[in-house]
């Protein structure tokens, strides 16, 4: 794969800034669709504006012909005649290990993401006028230890040292003054980004922040939403003109930009128009694009959308015994979390004959839904380096871990909603009489209790004495989990004292010397 240069920062002193109040620790909120840079100052987290003076950088790449990268903006505004050799939404695909081709060289998503992390890791160093190595990076709640693994390889191509991988809507209720001087609160987060969706239930009790439940999808955000207003355009303009727009990448690349445009409209205004003139040039001359749409028509190609949200908050809620009426505070992050229907199908649950919202206490979303996690993440690393006061963690994994037995069936070691850092051991033995050595398969059970959801996360060997018979070897299978919530798993023949130990990666199973 290419490898990933580390650029030379030219570095611009920032007169605002004395070097009492710069930085150690910067907060990074790696976005779908945008991504934000922030820090503290005077006990307040503050968002770094990039270099064109913008608060948020659109999580795009483009590589030119000759191998120059383009990011943020301007690589999004030139989408239209590069699609090729550009890629968005790259988060979707991390810890998958899919390549990107662009302009003859490969990529992984995390050199990918690495490029963005570069990117905003000079925003830093230029606005704040030194050099930043350490930083606190959000991640979904519901990312799987691939994807986290991921996320921390992208980091280290970037030339930054991930002190902390923080849950998105653990961040955002950082970002609302959870763990300040504040009374007890009973939280519900819906983090509903560019790609993902994060629901979780969290407690402020005894200057103690717990998350009690998460759920979530990495496959539901902001760009389903774009995707059902670009496929109904398409069939409308090929009813229209007898034309198919969904081949000629340049006219669809144009059309999706528009859709999300169309879908931000529709958040403030109750109709919109779409125009895109001379979207395409036939035999008999050239078409033009221009239809109304309408926010009931919008809301009616979500509805299924809106119907999946709901139930993963319902079950949310299932998972750790309580009702909705438990929750005191309704906290908003992500863009789409600004669409009317989603708010209102999120308050309907809550509040459903809505007499508790009619106070103003019950939603949150004071603070910019598009920045909420940036700046939580911007106050979880002034905790880290000593900014701010500290606050006690109890946050919880999001999937069940465990291995596969000789019957290839899955055995639960560390169960969803366990807190951690934490670490567990299981006994197990040998299936066969003079059986050299055990493989130990770790799996990560997205649940629904389908074999189909079972994601492997890599296997190693552990030599037993052969000559046993089955069921005599003594074998400790041990479960790790650290801070990021990064898995590690080790084996011991207790009567040997052989051992291995592994840990966990998407890509390779590299033993840990």
């Amino acid at each position: 794969m290419t490898k990933i240069n580390k650029r030379t920062v030219n570095k611009r002193t920032n007169s605002k800034l004395s070097d009492r109040s710069k930085p150690s620790i910067i907060g990074i909120d790696l976005g779908t669709t945008n991504s934000l840079v922030s820090f503290v100052r005077n006990q307040s987290p503050r968002i770094i504006p990039n270099d064109r003076g913008s608060r948020t950088t659109p999580s795009v790449v483009s590589i030119k012909s000759d191998q120059k990268v383009i990011i943020g903006e301007m690589a999004r505004n030139q989408a239209v005649l590069n699609a090729d050799n550009t890629v968005a939404n790259i988060k979707l695909s991390m810890g998958t290990g899919q390549t990107y081709h662009l302009n003859d060289h490969k990529y992984l998503p995390e050199e990918i993401s690495g490029l963005i992390l570069a990117q905003l890791k000079d925003h830093a160093e230029n606005y704040l006028g030194c050099e930043i190595n350490d930083a606190v990076i959000t991640v979904p709640a519901y990312f799987d230890d691939n994807q986290r693994r991921a996320t921390m390889q992208a980091a280290a191509m970037a030339g930054i040292q991930v002190k902390k991988l923080l849950n998105e809507p653990t961040a955002a209720a950082l970002a609302y003054g959870a763990g300040k001087d504040r009374p007890d609160s009973k939280m519900l987060v819906v983090d509903l980004g560019g790609g993902t969706l994060d629901i979780t239930l969290m407690e402020y009790k005894e200057k103690v922040f717990r998350v009690l439940a998460v759920g979530g999808s990495t496959r539901i955000g902001g760009v389903n939403f774009d995707k059902k207003i670009t496929d109904y355009i398409l069939n409308d303009f090929k009813d229209t003109h007898s034309w198919d727009l969904s081949t000629d990448n340049v006219a669809l690349q144009q059309l999706v930009i528009q859709a999300e445009k169309a879908k931000i409209d529709l958040s403030s205004a109750t109709d919109t128009t779409i125009m895109i003139p001379y979207i395409t040039i036939t035999e008999k001359g050239p078409l033009h694009l221009n239809i109304s749409f309408k926010r009931n028509n919008f809301e009616e190609l979500i509805a299924s959308i809106l119907h999946e949200i709901k139930k993963i908050i319902i079950s949310t809620f299932t998972k750790c015994g309580l009702e909705p009426a438990w929750v005191d505070s309704v906290i908003l992050v992500g863009g789409s979390t600004r669409i009317p229907a989603v708010e209102k199908m999120i308050m309907d649950i809550i509040d459903p004959d809505g007499v508790r919202r009619k106070t103003g206490d019950l939603l949150k979303k004071t603070i910019n839904q598009d920045e909420a996690v940036a700046r939580g993440a911007a106050v979880m690393a002034g905790i880290l380096s000593g900014e701010l006061d500290d606050i006690e963690f109890h946050d919880i994994t999001s999937h069940d871990l465990g291995i596969l037995n000789h019957e290839e069936q899955f055995e639960t070691l560390i169960s969803a909603g366990s807190v951690f850092p934490m670490e567990i051991t299981r006994l197990f033995t040998t299936a066969h009489d003079n059986q050299e050595e055990v493989t130990i398969q770790v799996m990560q059970d997205r649940g629904r209790n389908s074999s189909k959801n079972l994601v492997p996360l890599g296997s190693f060997n552990l030599c037993v004495d052969k000559a046993q018979k089955k069921g005599t070897p003594n074998i400790d299978v041990t479960f790790s989990i650290d801070m990021n919530s990064i898995l590690t798993v080790s084996a011991i023949d207790l009567d040997t004292q052989k051992n291995a130990k592994i840990s966990i990666n998407y890509e390779f199973v590299k033993p840990v010397k």
